[in-house]
């Protein structure tokens, strides 16, 4: 199996849950995005896993929030984009790290400081979707009450 491949059954299998325990509703997925939303009173707190267009084992978690009424009054989905009134800047992204490159991203590839402390190269694809899961609780209290944790960059 690829590599590409194990992330996205590791992240599947150990993330997916976890969000939809959470009470997003997971949307139609392409081979490149996978859409989640959830309604909290009269908002709606979005977010997609945005693949590598090149199919290599790199992600990123695109997110917003917006209420109800600028998603047209609609409360279920199968998929639910932000609504074209969502300004870029209201679109953030959870990373591995800050920064607009791909080396930001989740990713199997250990970056090289921690690749010649471990002599290991790559993570293996169970610890890069604890990562996420891990990241994603700065997510939770960015739309809870604003915080921008150390994952959190907008675009």
């Amino acid at each position: 199996m690829k590599k590409a491949s194990l992330l996205r059954e590791a992240v599947k299998t150990r993330f997916y849950p976890l969000a939809l325990e959470r009470g997003f509703v997971r949307g139609l997925a392409t081979s490149l995005m996978t859409p989640f939303h959830r309604i909290s009173g009269d908002r709606v707190h979005w977010f997609e896993i945005q693949w590598d267009k090149y199919h290599r084992p790199f992600f990123v978690l695109n997110f917003s929030e917006f209420s109800v009424a600028e998603a047209g009054g609609v409360t279920t989905a199968p998929a639910l984009f932000p609504p074209a009134t969502v300004s870029r800047d209201g679109i953030g992204r959870l990373q591995r790290k800050k920064g607009g490159s791909l080396s930001g991203w989740f990713r199997l590839k250990k970056p090289l400081s921690w690749q010649l402390l471990t002599l290991q190269r790559y993570y293996s694809p169970d610890e890069v979707a604890d990562q996420l899961i891990e990241a994603f609780e700065e997510l939770e209290a960015w739309w809870e009450n604003g915080t921008e944790g150390l994952h959190i960059c907008f675009m």
